[in-house]
C-alpha cells in the first residue's frame, strides 16, 4: 500500500517517492509534519526572495524600475 504522506512529501520536493524510500520508516504523522515544515520553509524562502527583490529595486532609478522589474520577474 503506497504511503500517501510519503507521496505528498515527494510531490512537495518535486522528486520521486522512490528517492525518499528511506523515510518510509517514519510514521504518516511524522511525514506529514515534515512535509508541512518544508512547505512553510519554501513559502518563507519565496517571500524573503520577493522582499529582497523589492528592496533592491529601491536602488534602481524610478524611470527604469518597471523595465528592470519585468526583466527580473521574467
Amino acid at each position: 500500500m503506497p504511503n500517501q504522506a510519503l507521496e505528498q512529501l515527494a510531490n512537495t520536493l518535486k522528486v520521486s517517492a522512490t528517492e525518499l524510500e528511506d523515510l518510509s520508516v517514519l510514521s504518516e504523522t511524522h511525514l506529514s509534519q515534515l512535509e508541512g515544515l518544508i512547505t512553510a520553509a519554501q513559502q518563507k524562502q519565496r517571500q524573503t526572495l520577493n522582499d529582497a527583490i523589492e528592496n533592491g529595486l529601491n536602488y534602481v532609478p524610478a524611470i527604469l524600475r518597471g523595465t528592470v522589474k519585468k526583466i527580473i520577474r521574467g
